[in-house]
């Protein structure tokens, strides 16, 4: 039994604001970077200053939407309306798509992507998939179907992006709304470590494989010098944390987590060698299709 991952015996309700305690750190991070800085950089009105927040904002009621909807239509749930907001992890679902898209993405293709995918998956008992890497991922894909996807805001556009180390840490480097921020990363990952409920085992081999194999390509292709960026940028250590992690569509199991992990970080660098962007979520999605069988062979 010591390799079977205990469930927490927290309720819904409060794991949900847990994780939404822990994200708040890289929303303030976000919003700096992706609104604030821009403002006093001239580059955006005040209204537009405030596009990281209205994302975040959109997300999370789009989630908690989704929720009330299916229990009062659907289910026919005559429970108060505090209490079926949060009945399952639908409105952090819905923060966290907000939070790896690009600052660059349409609001209303944001909306209808993501509350139809996360209304179509309230109907599925099992979750043989994540909902949340498959959601980012089309929103994204249908960027790239309308025109050049960039994770770049207006201020990264206008200048060569020549970063340190020292710059991936605090946050300049590309990636999604909330998701660039390595070291407000790192604080929150302890907060959630702290938590039975969360699968720390899970963005820690990922992150050790995906780093290990990119390690070794930069080597032998002698392009160690891009290594900061394929490491820092396009949401791959934020997947690791927050998507890779989610509760419902991925192992139980002390060793199936390792495997599960493994196979994340594997996916992730192979595809990252096709698109970056990508990378990430897709190597989440291929590996949450496959959870229950790692947890029934490595039980």
């Amino acid at each position: 039994m010591k390799d079977v991952f205990i469930k927490s015996k927290m309720n819904l309700k409060k794991i949900n604001i847990y994780l939404f305690i822990s994200l708040l750190p890289l929303i303030i991070a976000g919003f700096y970077k992706n609104g604030i800085n821009l403002y006093t950089n001239h580059l955006v009105s005040f209204l537009v200053m405030l596009k990281p927040l209205i994302f975040d904002i959109l997300g999370l009621t789009v989630g908690i939407s989704v929720n009330i909807i299916h229990e009062r239509i659907f289910r026919k749930s005559k429970d108060k309306l505090s209490s079926i907001m949060f009945t399952s992890f639908h409105p952090f679902y819905g923060l966290l798509i907000a939070s790896v898209i690009s600052i660059n993405t349409n609001i209303f293709l944001f909306i209808m992507i993501t509350f139809l995918s996360l209304m179509i998956s309230k109907f599925f008992k099992s979750s043989n998939i994540n909902i949340v890497a498959l959601t980012s991922l089309l929103i994204i894909f249908c960027i790239n179907l309308t025109g050049d996807f960039s994770f770049l805001n207006k201020l990264e556009s206008n200048n060569d992006l020549n970063l340190i180390a020292l710059d991936y840490l605090l946050g300049k480097g590309s990636g999604g709304i909330n998701a660039t921020n390595v070291i407000v990363l790192v604080i929150s990952l302890l907060i959630l470590c702290n938590q039975s409920f969360y699968k720390k085992n899970i963005p820690l081999y990922s992150a050790i494989t995906y780093v290990s194999c990119m390690l070794i390509y930069c080597i032998i292709t002698g392009n160690i010098g891009s290594i900061l960026d394929n490491i820092f940028a396009n949401n791959v250590l934020f997947s690791f944390v927050f998507i890779a992690t989610e509760p419902l569509s991925s192992p139980y199991t002390y060793k199936g987590q390792i495997i599960y992990s493994v196979i994340i970080g594997i996916l992730t660098f192979g595809m990252y060698l096709i698109y970056p962007p990508l990378a990430a979520l897709g190597g989440i999605i291929i590996a949450s299709i496959c959870h229950k069988t790692i947890d029934k062979f490595f039980a």
